[in-house]
């Protein structure tokens, strides 16, 4: 569960998390605004209907009181509607409940033995019990505003929605009854809804030519960060867009050119350091070649030997800093098999387990002085190196495993110091100058990785370059088949292939 939610759009997308809120937004304020509408709209309803429930009413009542009483039935049948009844009594109703049930029945048919109590005139017999304790009290007097004859008329509501009902007394003496209910119409219809749709649609485009906008800048300051980070060259980002991504790229920018006069500066610094100390070197190689001290002689020829290699290997390092080898996209399975070919050459105990083909931008011939780095350590070492790689969703790893007998866990970090040796698992007389594991992590790091160190259970030391995993652009040559486990076993073994 945690997984999908950190794989989901919201998490990955600056559009789907603006296209969120903006929705959120929509839905509550469209919701609101329904609830008030809903609320302004029923009473306006009910308003209208009691407005013109009681024009009609007062109409009714002028026409019966002009009209022979001959022609009241047929003038009750005229004023009636498919929602409006009107019948005369004697008397005024005194019991509001039974008058709601005569009300309710003559709504639904104009005549009332024929229709069974609704479901409309169960509710309204709900109001017995508290029409019984106030009993003509249910009945609301109208206000002169409201109701436009000169005599008095007592108004009641049918339910609490559009059901109305009035009682009003004619100059003969009888009284003039009259209801109305409007069926109430859905607030919510279709065209709500479409509404709704369509205001969500414009929503979610503007959101997302938002995020596109935002996150166009945003996404390029990311990729040349990661690109920055990987040792790659990359031009100036262009400073455009709004003011804060703007100084944003503005400071990566400055920040990326620093990082490079820096860089610059130590590289050719520690090459000239390099070069400068060729010449004392060799004038005191000279001089102590007039020491007549055999043995005096040998120990100074020596001590200048070692200083000559590190000077050297100090030199390399500079110049392959210097150099500013771009970024191509290789087969990096293909890379570390040929430098484990190559290394055959030389009698090195190797074994290389391949693996599928893996695209991935580097520069290559650094890449290979690292892995080489890591397989000499092995050789000179562990007596042999095996050599694996393995793909995961956050790094690929070129693991160097030998037999020898590992590092204490406490020199872990200690070892990757420039010119660090132990003395007790790395001797002099068989090591090199120190360079080997501090110069790989430099390569691995320059390209967002780096170097760990690991004791095998069961004896044997690792060591790995573990890279990031990045996209990787452009094309890859046909490969002509599977290369399977090859071991290299001094000159005549290669790395085998087949198909």
């Amino acid at each position: 569960m945690r997984l999908l939610w950190e794989r989901s759009i919201w998490n990955r997308s600056l559009a789907g998390q603006l296209v969120g809120f903006m929705l959120v937004a929509l839905i509550l304020s469209q919701g609101i605004s329904f609830l008030v509408y809903y609320d302004e709209h029923g009473q306006t309803l009910r308003d209208t209907l009691k407005e013109e429930f009681l024009v009609r009413s007062a109409s009714a009542a002028r026409l019966l009181e002009t009209t022979p009483p001959a022609y009241h039935a047929d003038v009750l049948k005229a004023v009636d509607t498919i929602y409006s009844r009107f019948w005369v009594t004697d008397r005024m109703p005194e019991d509001v409940t039974a008058w709601k049930q005569s009300a309710w029945r003559r709504l639904k048919d104009r005549d009332p033995e024929k229709e069974p109590i609704s479901e409309a005139i169960a509710v309204a017999l709900a109001d017995r019990q508290e029409c019984s304790a106030k009993s003509d009290s249910c009945w609301d007097s109208l206000s002169d505003n409201e109701w436009p004859l000169d005599r008095s008329a007592r108004f009641v509501r049918l339910d609490n929605a559009f059901g109305v009902g009035l009682v009003v007394q004619l100059d003969g003496g009888t009284w003039l009854n009259a209801a109305m209910a409007k069926s109430q119409k859905p607030v919510w219809m279709s065209q709500s809804a479409l509404s709704l749709a369509i205001s969500a649609a414009l929503v979610s485009l503007i959101a997302i030519l938002a995020a596109r906008r935002i996150g166009r800048p945003m996404n390029r300051l990311a990729q040349a960060a990661e690109a920055f980070g990987r040792g790659e060259a990359s031009a100036r980002l262009p400073e455009d867009g709004p003011e804060d991504i703007r100084r944003t790229t503005e400071a990566f920018n400055r920040m990326q050119e620093r990082l490079r006069r820096f860089v610059n500066d130590r590289t050719g610094m520690l090459a000239a350091i390099g070069h400068d100390l060729r010449t004392p070197i060799t004038s005191l190689r000279l001089r102590a070649e007039f020491i007549t001290d055999l043995e005096m002689r040998d120990k100074i020829l020596a001590t200048l030997d070692e200083m000559q290699a590190m000077t050297e290997a100090t030199l390399a390092f500079a110049r392959e800093e210097a150099g500013g080898e771009e970024t191509r996209l290789v087969d990096l399975a293909a890379l570390t098999e040929s430098l484990c070919s190559d290394l055959a050459d030389l009698d090195w105990d190797v074994t290389f387990a391949d693996s599928d083909r893996i695209p991935y931008r580097c520069r290559p011939a650094s890449l290979r002085r690292a892995i080489r780095n890591l397989i000499e350590n092995a050789i000179r070492y562990g007596e042999r190196a095996r050599v694996a790689m393995a793909v995961s969703e956050e790094h690929i790893e070129i693991a160097v495993d030998d037999d020898g007998s590992g590092i204490p866990a406490a020199d872990f970090e200690r070892v990757f110091a420039p010119f660090f040796r132990l003395e007790e698992s790395r001797s002099r007389e068989t090591g090199g100058v120190g360079l080997g594991l501090s110069v790989a992590r430099t390569i691995a790091r320059s390209h967002g990785g780096d170097v760990v160190l690991e004791n095998r259970p069961g004896g044997g030391f690792r060591a790995a370059i573990r890279l990031p995993q990045a996209p990787a652009s452009g094309t890859m040559p046909a490969a002509a088949g599977t290369p399977a486990v090859a071991t290299i076993q001094g000159p005549p073994a290669r790395v085998a292939s087949q198909s």
